[in-house]
């Protein structure tokens, strides 16, 4: 062994480090060349304010009124580069919450480009040195400006937006075409929605523009149905509780009982039917409620009952649904986030409710008859009803069953919605038992597949 492995090997046992090579530098080049070497500027680790400042501006997409977590920034990293890179195989890119860490404490300053460009992506820095970002072989002046594609605008340049000192109707008009987008561009909308409810929270502070209540109400609506129909963030509820608390202070009546009907709706796919019943409840109080808004919470109150095993009431309930929509005009005035409840929906609803009360042979024709129609209907409604009804054919048909629930996801993979696949899960357990039919087993491996992509 040579003098110098033996004083790297000294310096090893010594000192209990685990990597050799770190200890050669620091340790047998200094006596080699008889003193100490002072390092490079450039290598010395110090925190990266820049990042840190970045994430701890953003507000937590799961806790409300607190900052983002470095768990959630990694989970935003990560659905940020599904957006920018799709079909892509992305697991070697993935992060998780210590290495944004490492980033913060400065250990790693040149990520790959895809985690770079993603990372601008969610923090919304035009270069990577808005955040701290150079390789180590450059100084960071040197870096190059490397703007992103399409970047949303910036909070700090949204307030100066002409729409923060506009009428609450410019921000309505604005909403609804967002809302009119396909499901698959939710992703993409996620983030300028968040970017907009940031500056309504901070318009509204210290009770500034009451006004906005109304309009927050409904952004933070959609903003809890992109995120229960999308996997950007598991904080539906969080923007759902946001939207009727300002509800309630607009005295918007309408918009207060549509957001307890979702939260009873929420309830039901979590499996909480104590909830989604109280939810429904409070849905249905008294006062100047909408035709299709009211047919839309009865619904849902039948449902919460049907899950129950209450089969009076929820009969009860479809019947004052229906009833209710005999009351539609022409014109659907404050109906606007109801508009898609009409006979159909509630003949949907009514093959749930007999599902889940045993009766799965009506439930059957019901849904048959109503995916042979050739009316317009959302894809992700007719995705839920696909899956429905593969759980009505799911004990003696399950190739059959399989083939809606394959269908399903197809419509799932069409139109980018989780939620479809959420439901398809009780589906794709119960068949585990017939993996042996060919059918079976192809629906299950990709119902695993969309679950782990997503």
């Amino acid at each position: 062994m040579t003098d110098s492995g033996n004083m790297c090997w000294t310096a090893y046992a010594n000192s209990r480090q685990a990597d050799c090579l770190s200890v050669c530098d620091e340790t047998c080049w200094p006596w080699r060349e008889g003193g100490a070497v002072p390092r490079h500027p450039e290598t010395v680790i110090a925190p990266n304010a820049l990042l840190a400042d970045a994430r701890r501006r953003r507000i937590s997409p799961r806790r409300a009124g607190q900052r983002m977590s470095r768990a959630e920034l990694a989970d935003a990293v990560n659905a940020a580069l599904d957006r920018l890179y799709p079909g892509q195989n992305l697991a070697a890119y993935y992060v998780d919450h210590r290495w944004v860490g490492k980033l913060e404490r400065g250990e790693h300053r040149w990520p790959s480009r895809e985690r770079r460009n993603a990372l601008c992506q969610v923090l919304s820095a035009s270069t990577d040195a808005d955040l701290g970002l150079y390789s180590p072989r450059r100084t960071p002046d040197s870096t190059p400006r490397r703007p992103i594609p399409d970047r949303p605008r910036t909070y700090r340049s949204l307030l100066d937006d002409e729409l923060t000192c506009a009428d609450p109707q410019a921000w309505h008009d604005e909403l609804d075409q967002l809302t009119a987008q396909p499901p698959q561009t939710w992703p993409e909308l996620g983030i300028r929605v968040r970017e907009r409810l940031e500056i309504l929270d901070a318009l509204q502070r210290g009770g500034t523009r009451p006004d906005l209540a109304g309009v927050d109400a409904r952004w933070s609506e959609f903003m809890s149905w992109i995120a229960d129909n999308t996997t950007i963030a598991p904080d539906g509820g969080v923007w759902l509780d946001r939207s009727r608390h300002r509800a309630v202070e607009a005295d918007d009546l309408p918009l207060t009982a549509y957001a307890c009907m979702r939260h009873s709706q929420r309830a039901l796919d979590n499996g909480d039917i104590r909830a989604a019943i109280t939810f429904s409840r409070r849905s249905l109080t008294p006062g100047p409620v909408p035709a299709r808004t009211r047919a839309l919470c009865l619904a849902r109150m039948a449902e919460a009952l049907a899950a129950s095993g209450n089969d009076d009431d929820t009969t009860a309930a479809i019947t004052a649904a229906r009833r209710e929509l005999t009351n539609v005009g022409a014109t659907t005035g404050d109906d606007h986030f109801a508009r898609h409840c009409d006979l159909r929906y509630v003949a949907a609803v009514d093959a749930r409710c007999r599902y889940l009360l045993g009766d799965a042979a009506s439930a059957t024709t019901i849904f048959e008859e109503l995916l042979d129609d050739q009316l317009p209907v959302t894809l992700i409604d007719i995705g839920l009803w696909h899956a429905h009804l593969g759980e009505c054919y799911l004990h003696h048909d399950p190739e059959r069953a399989a083939h809606h629930g394959s269908t399903a996801l197809r419509l799932a993979d069409k139109t980018a919605s989780y939620r479809i696949i959420r439901a398809i899960g009780p589906l794709a357990i119960a068949l585990r038992q017939h993996r042996t039919l060919p059918a079976v087993r192809s629906f299950i491996n990709g119902h695993r597949t969309a679950v782990t992509r997503q």
